[in-house]
């Protein structure tokens, strides 16, 4: 029977089967009679070989059949015992060698093989990686534009139109710190600005931080730069997910609100100096032509006598 096994042919087999086998599971019911059965279907087909391995070089031919089982190496395999069957390549599952006395190089053997199906490939990461590493590096980006801001305070804002993104690594005391160094240098624009990209990126501080401003007593200076640009903060946090945070929407209400105020009130006094201005100006008697300087005359004195 002709066998071969990797570069290896079997010449001296005495015993050579297949074990077929299904995968079926049964399912029973309660209060059924018998079960249900449930084919997973065929499990790998194993071939048991027995006989002599005999040859010019039986040392090489063992220790390659060792090898492939220890390393659990695929070996390609032919066989007559396994015609019909679609099995090309083989792992050793056992393999059992005895030395027959009285007979240099030539030994006894037992060999279990069983069929041997390449794996699926393993699912690319390089999409998983990617994004890590684009997460990382922005990361990296962010966390370095918040050094450089604590470092120089004034250069805030035009950071923050670079990179939003470093008010993430910034806390409520420090971002009040910044602001409150620089706030000569910030308008009403920057401020609304500023709070707009911190409810989009760090929302969770905005309530902190604007008790750090307003601790500082800088936060009506701010109100009133709303106000006189006339930026509405509320509108301007437009889309922004302030999240569940009650108090900290109410801040920004009230600081609307404030904003709204004062703007409304500033309209109302340039209105009123306005119309002081008109009435200052006004003369009541500016369209009247001037009297002659001789007084009026009587019609009939202007005629003659008769």
């Amino acid at each position: 029977m002709a066998v071969r096994i990797g570069k290896i042919a079997l010449v001296g087999l005495s015993n050579i089967y297949t074990e077929d086998t299904r995968s079926l599971v049964q399912q029973r019911g309660p209060g059924m009679s018998g079960s249900v059965t449930q084919d997973l279907g065929r499990e790998p087909v194993t071939i048991v070989m027995e006989g002599v391995l005999v040859g010019d070089d039986t040392t090489a031919a063992l220790e390659e059949l060792r090898q492939a089982q220890t390393k659990a190496k695929p070996l390609s395999f032919a066989a007559d015992a396994i015609a019909g069957a679609s099995l090309t390549d083989v792992l050793i599952v056992d393999f059992q060698v005895k030395q027959l006395a009285g007979y240099r190089g030539r030994y006894s053997f037992f060999l279990r093989v069983r069929e041997y199906t390449e794996p699926p490939p393993p699912r690319g990461t390089a999409a998983v990686d990617a994004g890590v590493k684009k997460d990382a590096q922005a990361w990296a980006k962010g966390s370095t534009a918040a050094a450089a801001v604590i470092q120089n305070p004034s250069s805030l804002m035009s950071a923050v139109d670079k990179n939003p993104d470093l008010l993430g690594h910034l806390g409520a005391s420090e971002l009040g710190n910044i602001v409150n160094s620089t706030k000569d240098n910030l308008s009403g624009r920057n401020f609304g600005t500023l709070m707009k990209a911190l409810g989009k990126v760090n929302p969770a501080i905005i309530g902190d931080f604007i008790d750090v401003v307003r601790g500082s007593g800088n936060l009506g200076d701010f109100i009133q730069k709303l106000a006189n640009e006339g930026v509405n903060l509320i509108h301007e946090l437009t889309g922004v997910d302030l999240g569940a945070a009650l108090d900290v929407i109410k801040v920004i209400k009230d600081i609307a609100g404030a904003s709204d105020f004062l703007a409304k009130l500033q309209k109302v006094v340039g209105s009123a100096t306005q119309l002081v201005e008109t009435i200052g100006a006004f003369e009541p008697l500016a369209g009247f032509e001037a009297l002659p300087k001789d007084g009026f005359k009587p019609s009939n004195e202007q005629g003659g006598g008769s």
